[in-house]
């Protein structure tokens, strides 16, 4: 019975922990330099573990198209000045992003200058890295 017991107690400590294992900014993304992004939001997922835009890019050769773009989780967002409604679908924003390594259209944020005029610094998704 106290083994039971024991393990029941064992089940929800570590279940409700959470999990820190994680992946470093620069093993996807180029962490030498920002690149400036300008397009429509057309979606975001405000989710753990990190906020997710989708940005609709007209631009240079290579960035024009639908980027993912991901942010910090909800909380650092929060911390950064970013609340769920500071950005909707619809909105035009530039965002410094850091690109991936792979060449794909996904990227880690850097900053955000918002519909108001107003830029925002956002520490990259876990080193908490501003360029």
């Amino acid at each position: 019975m106290q083994s039971r017991i024991a393990a029941a107690i064992a089940f929800v400590i570590i279940g409700s922990t959470p999990t820190w294992a994680h992946h470093t900014v620069a093993r996807s993304y180029d962490v030498s330099h920002a690149v400036a992004l300008t397009g429509i939001v057309t979606s975001i997922q405000w989710q753990y573990p990190h906020v997710i835009y989708h940005l609709a890019v007209r631009g240079e050769p290579g960035t024009s198209g639908e980027w993912e773009i991901e942010s910090r989780h909800p909380q650092g967002m929060h911390m950064d000045g970013i609340e769920m409604d500071t950005i909707k679908a619809g909105d035009v924003v530039t965002m410094n992003v850091l690109v991936a390594l792979d060449g794909s259209h996904r990227a880690a944020t850097a900053s955000v200058r918002l519909p108001d005029g107003r830029t925002v610094r956002i520490c990259t998704v876990t080193e908490n890295r501003c360029p």
